[in-house]
């Protein structure tokens, strides 16, 4: 896995061995870059399973300013630590550990995010769960986007008041919905 595009474009990221986390594919996560518009200036991202952390770094390559990573996996948080060491990116990102329902209960409607990742692992089933979360309590800035990666057999609603669906795709086992906040 890597860096596609920005300051770190071609770095390599590492990830975890086995199957405790599920790496987006590159052409999966050029895509939803594309759909964001490709560099993402003065950004803020919440990534509410970073995994190897490999979408916030991507952000902050393309110019995010700061980006909040939770997981509750500590190989995991290791991982990102690394990978934001290696890319000289820890002083923009905040990395949590710990359960992404009690660690979210910490941002309120003072903590905007442009950008929201909702990648989680596919036996979770609780998108539709974390974007009613996020819209309740007014977590996403005007014009921000909630990203979800989820497996493309799950049925995931789509029709929120006050947002769009700026794209719903499948790419080989996933389906990515990105929701604009009008």
């Amino acid at each position: 896995m890597r860096i596609i595009a920005g300051i770190n474009r071609g770095r390599k990221l590492e990830t975890l061995e086995g199957l405790s986390t599920r790496p987006t594919l590159d052409g999966t996560k050029e895509a939803i870059f594309s759909s964001l518009g490709g560099m993402l200036p003065g950004f803020t991202i919440l990534d509410v399973f970073g995994g190897s952390g490999a979408l916030s770094l991507e952000s902050i390559s393309r110019g995010a300013k700061k980006a909040y990573i939770l997981d509750n996996n500590l190989d995991a948080i290791n991982i990102i630590k690394k990978n934001a060491q290696n890319l000289n990116s820890m002083k923009e990102l905040t990395v949590l550990y710990g359960d992404y329902k009690q660690i979210i209960k910490r941002f309120d409607n003072s903590n905007m995010f442009d950008i929201i990742f909702l990648d989680p692992p596919f036996r979770l089933k609780v998108i539709d769960e974390l974007i009613i979360y996020i819209i309740e309590n007014d977590l996403l800035a005007d014009g921000g986007y909630i990203v979800a990666e989820y497996p493309k057999e799950d049925v995931v609603q789509k029709d929120y008041e006050g947002y769009k669906v700026k794209l719903c795709r499948r790419y080989s086992s996933s389906e990515v919905l990105i929701l604009e906040k009008e």
